[in-house]
């Protein structure tokens, strides 16, 4: 963190209390105190174990050292987050799953998630979820959940693929918003309005009322694929005959083989979503960000 950010997390004025708090966690060793730039102020890095033990992430990488545009980024999005600090933020993996899985009932495929193959062969492979790790924040009744997608390139590639990523869980919500911030010139040349459009215009129609059905056909189609239908019951190999009817052709052909690569996470980027006009749906806000973050190089965050 930054001074001028505890000082707004503290609700304290900028001054000799908030020099004095903040060395004392570096002379406690519980922070480390640098600058990227000798003209610019200092930077914090709480890296003491007992702090992160204490909210239940002892292991989280951010004890660890970092470039300087992953720090930038990670200011961006406190600087966001303590502007809107009357909303309850999520913020970890875990409490994240727990939110959609608890709370909204949506199945753990259709959340985002990356699959790592183990480095043991006879170790089973580690899913995680939400691996942009951007925070969330549910607000008002019904409940609305807001994401936000951190932009910091100028060509909205980064939006783009947050969207993807998350296209799966956004159909089974009923109230969404998606919330670009960065700085103000990657959020102006990287169209974010025009991406967002793109994105809702996107999927295959109709799609999404039968994904579960599409989601089934694929994973016994894999079975029958690999010679291993004798698991199947007669009911269900007439409801794999009747859906391979239905999702015959190339355009499905081509979902299916980038289910084979990618998962529930092809089938997210094609799922149903609300039309361009279903703004009580799911919107887009933009928000620039008023602050200054070139000490960091000319594209935080992509570096």
């Amino acid at each position: 963190c930054l001074r001028r950010q505890y000082s707004v997390f503290a609700g304290v004025s900028y001054g000799k209390n908030v020099r004095d708090f903040l060395d004392s966690l570096v002379t406690r060793q519980l922070a480390t105190r640098f600058t990227i730039r000798p003209d610019r102020g200092h930077l914090y890095h709480q890296q003491a174990r007992t702090l992160y033990r204490v909210l239940r992430v002892e292991h989280s990488r951010n004890r660890r050292q970092a470039s300087a545009a992953l720090i930038a980024r990670k200011l961006m999005l406190l600087d966001y987050v303590l502007a809107h600090a009357d909303v309850e933020w999520v913020a970890t993996e875990e409490d994240k799953v727990d939110l959609f899985a608890e709370r909204f009932g949506v199945s753990r495929e259709c959340l985002p998630q990356r699959t790592f193959t183990a480095s043991e062969r006879d170790e089973e492979p580690t899913t995680r979820y939400f691996p942009h790790k951007l925070p969330v924040a549910v607000t008002g009744d019904p409940p609305i959940v807001h994401f936000v997608a951190l932009v910091t390139d100028t060509t909205g590639r980064g939006l783009e693929q947050f969207l993807q990523d998350h296209a799966g869980l956004l159909r089974c919500l009923p109230h969404w918003c998606v919330t670009a911030v960065g700085p103000n010139a990657a959020l102006r040349l990287a169209g974010s309005d025009a991406v967002f459009e793109r994105f809702l215009g996107s999927a295959l129609v109709g799609l999404g009322a039968q994904l579960d059905d599409l989601r089934w056909y694929f994973k016994t189609r894999q079975l029958a694929d690999r010679g291993d239908v004798a698991r199947l019951s007669l009911p269900e190999i007439e409801r794999f005959r009747r859906l391979r009817e239905r999702f015959s052709g190339p355009a499905f052909s081509a979902i299916y083989d980038r289910w084979i690569v990618g998962g529930e996470r092809a089938l997210a980027a094609h799922a149903g979503l609300p039309t361009a006009g279903a703004s009580a749906v799911g919107r887009l806000v933009v928000e620039p960000l008023p602050f200054d973050y070139s000490q960091f190089g000319s594209l935080p965050g992509v570096a």
